[in-house]
């Protein structure tokens, strides 16, 4: 087994740390975590349909994956209170009455995600380099 193998074998098992950061809105603390690139990947792939890209929708999407990992956008009850279709429909209606909240959640993802590449040329370039 070659050595490159070797290393990207034990990558796998390694305990993946997370960057993380908390915004507070109405006093309720929401820790918000560094989009990888699966996730940002993700985000794009939802946001674009039949060649046409929906911001909001991307901007819902990246709220969702950052913040999943510590608040349950899946939970049924969630879902049927705020007539949401899937968990990405969820961010706008949890806040359509607290735009300020969205913003800070939005912020901190961005601000987190800064240097996180969201093509796959961008992470090439990130690796060659």
């Amino acid at each position: 087994m070659s050595n490159l193998l070797q290393k990207y074998l034990a990558k796998a098992n390694e305990a993946v740390e997370h960057v993380t950061t908390t915004v507070i809105i109405d006093g309720d603390e929401w820790s918000v975590r560094k989009l990888n690139l699966l996730d940002s990947r993700a985000c794009l792939k939802m946001a674009e349909k039949d060649g046409d890209f929906d911001a909001l929708k991307y901007s819902d999407a990246r709220i969702v994956k950052a913040t999943e990992h510590a608040f349950p956008w899946n939970d049924k009850e969630l879902l049927k209170a705020y007539k949401a279709k899937d968990k990405y429909d969820l961010p706008a209606r949890l806040f359509k009455n607290n735009p300020e909240g969205y913003k800070a959640l939005l912020g901190a993802v961005e601000e987190l995600s800064k240097d996180t590449p969201e093509t796959e040329e961008e992470a090439i370039e990130e690796l060659k380099n």
